[in-house]
This record gives structure tokens, sequence and C-alpha cells, in this order.
């Protein structure tokens, strides 16, 4: 039996910070696979969570080297087979039979693979914000530098442009793309649609951790989406309309691939619909998980 609280709870070798809440709601616990890579849960937590805690349990947790949770010995293990069967073994040892992989962005790749790992122990799946392209489309990686260009001055943007120049490497474009965007004071425009909607900065927000950001970004498997779309898994995709770090177009089509999914778009988004849209993001869910 689930109970509520923060916990340590090792898994792949690594102690992973753990936190249950609404063990008390009952059915089958969601279970948060946050983006990134290299972030934490810790910003889902805080907007939506305890909200959908009311609604149904939810497991937080940090995936490895990630946040609350420690960093492994050996830096080659930051690979999706692990984090997969991190999590296989974080279902485990928490005793339960089946989860709701909710997964934000990122996270979405996690919660993609594990369902085809392990279709038996899904109960149905959430995907905000899914990086999941068919294996025809050009990519995240290679579109992103496009995405930042609009949002950046005349002098960024022919800064910008003069840097990519001479790079063809998809990862080495969009890492020179991010740069250039950090340093603008646009900024806001990128991540959200309404800038008031920026929580203010948060001085317990964990920071990221770049190694394994660098060692799992670019590294998606091309025919992921073939096989999710293989299942029979009931799946919610929820899209936010301003999107520009994954856009609308890989969310819709996905959501076209997929036998049993039901696409959700948020008009007044960005990428951190949880943010802009905290509650009709929880209204949304609860329909999904109690129709």
């Amino acid at each position: 039996m689930l109970s509520d609280g923060e916990r340590t709870v090792v898994v792949g070798g690594v102690e992973h910070w753990v936190r249950v809440a609404g063990a008390a709601s009952g059915g089958v616990p969601l279970v948060l696979l946050h983006g990134g890579p290299g972030e934490s849960a810790y910003g889902v937590e805080r907007s939506v969570g305890d909200e959908l805690a009311k609604v149904a349990p939810v497991v937080f947790y940090d995936q490895r080297g990630c946040g609350r949770t420690a960093r492994p010995a050996d830096p080659s293990t930051y690979t999706m087979n692990q984090l997969v069967a991190d999590l296989e073994e974080l279902r485990t040892t928490l005793g339960l039979d089946r989860i709701v992989p909710w997964g934000v962005s990122f996270g979405c790749l996690l919660a993609a693979e594990y369902a085809v790992a392990h279709r038996n122990q899904v109960d149905r799946l959430i995907l905000h914000a899914p990086p999941i392209v068919s294996p025809l489309h050009p990519g995240l990686w290679t579109m992103r530098p496009s995405a930042v260009d609009p949002f950046l001055t005349d002098a960024e943007r022919t800064e910008l442009r003069t840097q990519l120049a001479p790079l063809t490497d998809p990862i080495e474009r969009t890492v020179t793309a991010i740069t250039v965007l950090a340093g603008s004071g646009d900024v806001a425009d990128f991540f959200y649609h309404d800038p008031t909607n920026i929580p203010p900065a948060d001085v317990n927000a964990p920071a990221g951790n770049s190694e394994m950001a660098m060692a799992l970004v670019g590294n998606e498997r091309p025919d992921l989406a073939d096989d999710l779309a293989a299942l029979d898994v009931p799946t919610l995709i929820l899209a936010g309309l301003w999107d520009r770090q994954v856009g609308f177009d890989i969310p819709r089509d996905l959501s076209t691939r997929l036998p049993h999914a039901t696409l959700e778009i948020f008009p007044h988004a960005a990428h951190s619909i949880d943010e802009e849209q905290p509650l009709e993001y929880v209204q949304t869910i609860q329909k999904f998980l109690h129709p």
C-alpha cells in the first residue's frame, strides 16, 4: 500500500528521491516523469502536483542524477534503457501492479519507451508536449534553431545566423541557438505564451544536470512512434498551441498515429501548460482518468 510522504528508494544502484501524494485518493497511481533531460520533478510538482493528488495517487521522483536524486558513480548509465529499468524497479519496489506514466516533455520519451517495454504494467498514458516524432519527421533538434529565431532582436538574429553558418550537426546548432536565446532579453517569449505567467525565481529549485542532458539529447529512437502506435494503451496528449520547444505539429501528428489517443489543445499556453493553464490541465487529466 502506498503512503504519503518523501522517502529515498534505491533503484538501479542509485538513491532516488521519491514523494507520494494522494495515496488515499484510490485508483491507479500517476508517476510523474519529468523533462529535461536533466531537470527534476520540482516545477510540475508545485504547479499542479498536489491538485492532481486529489484526483489520483501521484508518485513524484527525480530521475538518476537529477534534482534531489543522487548522481550515479558511472555517468555512462545515463541511457534511456537504464531510465526505463529504473522506473520498472521503482514500480516493483513501491508494490504497484500498474501505473499511469505521466510524461512531461523529455519525460514523454521515457513514458513511451516504458509502455513499449512493459505494456502489462501500464494502465493509461499521459503525454504533455511529447517530442516523439515519426521516422520521416526532420526531428526536433533540426527545427529548434528556426523556432528560436523569431524571438530575437535584429542584432541577436544576425549573430545567431552567423554562428550557425558553419555548423551542420543538429545538436551543435541547437546548443548554439539556445545559448543565444539564453542571453536575450526576450527569452521569456520563447518559453511562455504570456510572460505574466512566468513564476517568480525559486532559490530552492534544483539545478539541472547538463552531463545527463548531453548524454541523452539527440538519441531518441526514430521508430519509437511506430512501436507506440502498435499498442492499445489509452493515451492523453496535451499540447500547448504556442509551444515553441516541441512545436504543435509533433503532438498533433502523434495523436493521429495512436489508435486510442485523445488530443487536448490548450490555446493560451506554450510549453509549460501546467503553469499557464493549471486549472484546465488538472480538469483534463481528471476527465481522462475518470470519464
